[in-house]
C-alpha cells in the first residue's frame, strides 16, 4: 500500500508544479503516474476476481508416521491473465512437509496450475490446512490484490499405537474373574429386535418407533454376548494435569497412546469396546465429555482413534461427576478402564460406586503425578490400579495389578 500510495502522490506532485510552473514535461510524467498506477489497479482487480482455487487431500485421518498427499489447483476462470499470481497454501505447525506449498507465476486467461507436497504425521493431532492465500498485481509493483481461497480441511493424526503382550491376556476376557464366572449380557449398541413391554424395563430401552406403530409400548431386545464390554475413559482435563507445559504435554500424549494401544488389544480379541474422553474436540468446538460408543471390527477401532487424535485439554466437568453420571449408559458387567494422571476430588467415591453397582474397574495412572496418597485408597478398595511413566511400559500393561 505505501508504494501506490507515494507514487499517487509523486504524480499529483508532477502535475501541481506543471500548473504552478507552466512546465509540460512535469504535466506528461504526471499523467503518465497516474495512468500506469489506475491501469494497474484496474488490472489487478480483474486479475483477483477471477482467480480460484480448490484443494484435494488424500484422507482427512492418518496413523502416526505415515502421510497424506495433498493437491492445490489454482485456475484463472476470466479471459483477462494474470501478470503474476502467487498461490501460498497456510498451514499448521506439527506436521513435516514434504514438497511445494506453494507457485508463483504469471497466469494466462483460462487457464491453470498445481502444487503438491506431503504431510507426515509426527505429531498426534487435530490439523487445519487452508485457506489458499491468491495473490496477484500488475508488472510495476503499483497494485495488488489477495484473497482467500479453498476454504479450510482438516486432518486428524492418530496417535500412536503399541503391541501389548501380557500372557494373562491371552483369553477374550480382560480380568480373571469374568473368566471364572462366565455369563451372557445383553449388548444395548446391537438392537436385534423388539418386545412387548415388561415391568422394571427403563425408558432408555422403549423402542418409540414400534410403540407409536403398534399403539402399545413396545422395547428394544438386545443382542445377547458372553463377553464383557470395556469401556475406556481418558481424563484430559487440564487441572489434573499440574506441571511444567513440556512435561504435561508428554504426559497427555502418553495416555493417549495408553488408551489407543489398549482400543487396539481389546477389539483383536474382538472384546466390545467403547471410549469416552473428558476433554476438549477441536472439531466441533465442544469442551465436556466425548462419546464413541461400544463397538466391534476395524471400523471402531478408527472411530477410537479418530477421537483419540482430536482431542485436547479441556476445562470441562471433573471426572467423578462425568463417571456417576455416565453409570447407567453402560451395560452392566462393563469393565470401566480409567486413564489419568491422578484422581481427585470426587472420583474416587465414584468408582467405588461402580465397583459396587456390578462393574469392574481399573486405573492406569500415567506421568509422574501420581504418588502413594493415589494408589493406596484403590488397592484397599480392590480397585486394580497400573502405573506408567513411559511409551515402552504400554508393551507390558495387564489390566490387572
Amino acid at each position: 500500500m505505501v508504494v501506490p500510495l507515494l507514487w499517487g502522490l509523486l504524480g499529483v506532485l508532477a502535475v501541481a508544479i506543471s500548473r504552478a510552473t507552466g512546465a509540460g514535461v512535469f504535466g506528461w510524467v504526471g499523467w503518465l503516474m497516474l495512468a500506469a498506477l489506475g491501469l494497474g489497479q484496474a488490472m489487478a482487480a480483474l486479475a483477483a476476481r477471477g482467480l480460484r482455487a480448490s484443494r484435494w487431500v488424500s484422507a482427512d485421518r492418518m496413523a502416526f508416521g505415515e502421510k497424506v498427499r495433498v493437491e492445490v489447483e489454482v485456475e484463472n476462470d476470466s479471459p483477462f491473465p494474470a501478470a503474476w499470481v502467487a498461490a501460498a497454501e497456510s498451514l499448521p505447525v506439527g506436521l513435516a512437509i514434504r514438497g511445494l506449498r506453494g507457485r508463483v507465476g504469471p497466469m494466462a486467461g483460462r487457464s491453470k496450475f498445481r502444487f503438491s507436497y506431503a504431510l507426515e504425521g509426527s505429531r498426534r493431532g487435530y490439523y487445519r490446512l487452508g485457506p489458499v492465500s491468491l495473490r496477484t498485481g500488475d508488472l510495476f509493483g503499483l497494485a495488488e490484490r489477495e484473497k482467500p481461497a479453498a476454504g479450510v480441511s482438516a486432518v486428524t493424526v492418530f496417535p500412536r499405537v503399541t503391541a501389548i503382550e501380557h500372557a494373562r491376556l491371552s483369553s477374550r476376557r480382560p480380568a480373571p474373574e469374568v473368566r471364572a464366572r462366565p455369563r451372557a449380557f445383553e449388548d444395548p449398541s446391537q438392537v436385534v429386535g423388539v418386545r412387548p413391554y415388561q415391568s422394571g424395563d427403563g425408558w432408555r430401552r422403549v423402542h418409540w418407533r414400534a410403540t407409536a406403530h403398534t399403539g402399545e409400548l413396545q422395547s428394544k431386545l438386545y443382542e445377547v454376548s458372553a463377553q464383557v464390554a470395556a469401556m475406556l475413559v481418558v481424563n484430559l482435563r487440564r487441572t489434573d494435569y499440574a506441571g511444567p507445559s513440556a512435561e504435561v504435554e508428554g504426559w497427555v500424549e502418553l495416555a493417549m497412546t495408553c488408551a489407543a494401544s489398549l482400543a487396539n488389544h481389546l477389539l483383536e480379541r474382538r472384546q466390545p469396546v467403547g471410549l469416552m474422553c473428558v476433554g476438549y474436540d477441536p472439531a466441533t468446538g465442544e469442551d465436556g465429555p466425548q462419546r464413541v460408543p461400544f463397538g466391534r471390527g476395524r471400523e471402531q477401532l478408527t472411530a477410537i482413534l479418530s477421537m483419540l487424535g482430536r482431542m485436547e485439554l479441556g476445562a470441562g466437568e471433573p471426572l467423578g461427576v462425568v463417571l456417576r453420571r455416565e453409570q447407567v449408559q453402560m451395560p452392566w458387567g462393563a469393565l470401566v478402564i480409567v486413564i489419568t494422571p491422578r484422581l481427585v476430588g470426587p472420583a474416587l467415591p465414584a468408582l467405588l460406586s461402580l465397583k459396587t453397582a456390578g462393574f469392574a474397574a481399573h486405573v492406569v495412572l500415567v506421568g509422574g503425578a501420581a504418588t502413594a496418597a493415589t494408589r493406596v485408597p484403590l488397592t484397599v478398595a480392590g480397585i486394580p490400579t497400573s502405573r506408567i511413566r513411559t511409551q515402552e511400559e504400554i508393551g507390558g500393561l495387564g489390566l490387572w495389578a
